[in-house]
């Protein structure tokens, strides 16, 4: 029984004991706690200051630019200093630079402060608005808006009526060809080494009618006949069977209507002309897509595959 009791004893020894250290560890596991939340803050309040001090210089940079840009504009600037006194540098013409201005001359000097600092804001304000202004995209109607693709070329069927050689150039012939317009245009060619005089009568061309006119030895061309053309050979595209002058050549999948008259200074030919090829099949085409008269076929060369078209 004795024993009973001894063993009983040393139990509720040991279990006081384990009390006493779980208590311990609890405080140790609370204080751990409290240094990491210290710590936390610490590093919180470090990132913050950093933050607060990029911010800080972003802030005198953007003033800084904001003088610059007042100064470009005519605006005086009177610099503060450290001491509090208005540096007079910028009045030296009407006052003496030993005479200096303190900055606590009254609520006069307050508002006119205020109203200077207003009308700098104003003109940050209006010249920004100029910057976006200049920056908006162009209208959706306008040259530029529109993609640089083929749809911009005005090619039509025509008829040569009558060729005749040019008067002043042995290279060039001098067409009068009906587009479907109330007067033929007049078209200067250079095809005299490539096509004989008689084959240009009553043929059956593609023209590029929206060209700026430009004159050639004194003669004015208001269009320009489509070939497919290689270092070696030259050959007049032709109109399915059927076309007649006035019809409109088109590409599908690429709609809209041609430039009334292609800016020369855009070089707008120049940037599509490079994509007008025929095919294996001596077929013209825009990147691959036929020139085609609706309901009425497609354009071709006579002998030519895998040519540039100019």
């Amino acid at each position: 029984m004795a024993a009973n009791n001894a063993v009983l004893n040393r139990l509720e020894q040991k279990g006081a004991e384990a009390d006493q250290v779980i208590e311990y560890l609890k405080q140790q596991v609370a204080l751990l706690k409290e240094k990491a939340i210290l710590q936390a803050s610490l590093r919180e309040e470090k990132k913050l200051r950093v933050e607060n001090a990029k911010l800080k210089k972003e802030i005198e940079g953007l003033k800084q630019e904001l003088i610059q840009a007042e100064i470009r504009n005519g605006v005086k600037h009177i610099p503060l200093s450290s001491s509090g006194t208005i540096s007079t540098a910028s009045f030296s013409e009407d006052l003496p630079q030993s005479i200096p201005v303190t900055s606590s001359s009254g609520p006069k000097d307050e508002i006119k402060g205020g109203s200077e600092e207003k009308k700098k804001k104003e003109k940050a304000e209006k010249k920004g608005e100029k910057k976006e202004k200049k920056q908006q995209p162009p209208a959706a109607g306008s040259d530029d808006s529109r993609p640089m693709d083929v749809s911009r070329l005005d090619l039509r069927v025509g008829c040569i009526i009558t060729a005749k050689n040019h008067p002043d150039a042995d290279s060039l012939y001098v067409e009068e060809v009906d587009v479907g317009e109330a007067n033929p245009r007049t078209v200067v060619s250079g095809l005299v080494k490539h096509v004989p005089l008689e084959q240009m009568q009553k043929r059956m061309v593609i023209l590029l009618c929206n060209l700026k006119p430009a004159k050639m030895r004194g003669v004015v061309s208001q269009a320009m006949v489509m070939c497919a053309s290689s270092p070696e050979k030259v050959e007049i595209l032709a109109p399915p069977r059927g076309a007649v002058p006035g019809e409109r050549i088109t590409f599908e999948g690429f709609s809209g209507e041609p430039d009334k008259e292609l800016n020369p200074k855009k070089k707008i030919w120049e940037q599509i002309q490079p994509d007008l090829h025929t095919n294996d099949q001596c077929i013209a085409t825009y990147k691959g897509v036929p020139f085609e008269v609706k309901g009425k076929g497609v354009c071709r060369a006579q002998t030519m595959a895998s040519s540039g078209i100019k």
